[in-house]
């Protein structure tokens, strides 16, 4: 075991269980470690973002630690909530139904459910997307601007000849992403196969994850997957409110202006 990690580790916690913020000499103590080594443990700790000195030189917790705490309890809560709603859009549509979230630079899939066409879709639960060319992708791109700014700042595959790869055009896509509230994917990333994919939101972020339906293009038309993509958005809706989201209201200017009047 690595005795500096645990030291701030062990640093951490105390200092998010403390009812105040604590000194160097008054977390050396408590630790039952040397006033430099509290020293170091406290800078290390700032370097990272998890905690911050204030301007009496006390140390406190900052909310990272709080916001990576409720993205794994989101992602814990919507595999759970989303299943039944998934079950339910497999034997209705008799398709692949995935549920999606981002990992590293990838689309990973945390739940597949398979078709039931003799003919299926290959995709497997911990199995990647590419984010540029998959419906999954290009939803979570669109739902995630810090993430997109990154990944498509680097060189992107062309993985058919569909598939976009300028920027221009790419960002025109996640525009009307957001707007519609679904994404499309028509063989960009695996020739034959299309898909389309809509959001999930939590109560603390939107677009933390997403389902879709992957299909084979011979037998759905671009009419059908309109189609599954207006059932997708009720469904990911549904599964949006039972994990707590509630959409902003929408407010006219008009009615705005005459409340103030």
């Amino acid at each position: 075991m690595d005795k500096t990690a645990v030291k701030v580790f062990r640093g951490f916690e105390h200092i998010c269980r403390g009812d105040k913020p604590i000194g160097v000499s008054a977390l050396a103590a408590k630790l039952r470690l040397t006033k430099s080594n509290a020293h170091r443990v406290l800078r290390t700790l700032v370097a990272l973002g998890y905690v911050e000195q204030h301007e009496d030189g006390n140390y406190g917790p900052t909310l990272k630690a709080w916001e990576l705490g409720n993205l794994l309890i989101s992602r814990l809560d919507f595999v759970q909530v989303a299943k039944p709603h998934l079950r339910r859009l497999n034997e209705t549509t008799g398709e692949s139904i995935y549920l999606a979230t981002l990992n590293g630079t990838s689309v990973v899939y945390l739940d597949v459910l398979e078709s039931s066409y003799p003919i299926r879709i290959n995709a497997a639960i911990g199995g990647t997307a590419p984010p540029h060319c998959s419906a999954s992708g290009k939803l979570l791109l669109a739902f995630n601007p810090d993430f997109a700014k990154d990944y498509l700042a680097r060189p992107l595959d062309k993985h058919t000849a569909r598939t976009v790869i300028r920027l221009p055009d790419i960002q025109k896509t996640l525009e009307a992403v957001r707007r519609n509230g679904y994404a499309i994917n028509d063989g960009e990333w695996r020739e034959g196969v299309c898909g389309v994919s809509a959001p999930l939101h939590t109560a603390y972020r939107q677009g933390v994850a997403c389902i879709g339906i992957t299909a084979l293009k011979e037998r759905t038309s671009r009419k059908k997957l309109l189609g599954f993509a207006e059932v997708l958005k009720e469904t990911a809706a549904r599964i949006s409110r039972e994990l707590g989201y509630r959409p902003p209201i929408q407010v006219r200017s008009g009615l705005l202006a005459n409340a103030g009047s």
